[in-house]
């Protein structure tokens, strides 16, 4: 018995600039978003070093505040 699969569309996904904390250290990739960091001027979670801010184009996160 042969199984055909139906052709979906693939709903493309807007980015948008994003502000981002970037590592220095140029041996890790790390980076987060500034919206979920919480300090002023975070070190890189991955290898501790200093992070500098950029931008992105990144896809946009919901934020959902449970009360």
């Amino acid at each position: 018995m042969a199984f055909m699969r139906s052709k979906q569309q693939i709903e493309e996904i807007p980015l948008y600039e994003m502000k981002v904390w970037s590592c220095d250290n140029d041996e890790c990739n790390g980076w987060m978003r500034q919206d979920f960091s919480f300090s002023e001027q975070p070190t890189c979670p991955l290898c501790q070093s200093r992070m500098t801010q950029e931008t992105r184009m990144l896809p946009e996160l919901a934020h959902y505040i449970n009360s």
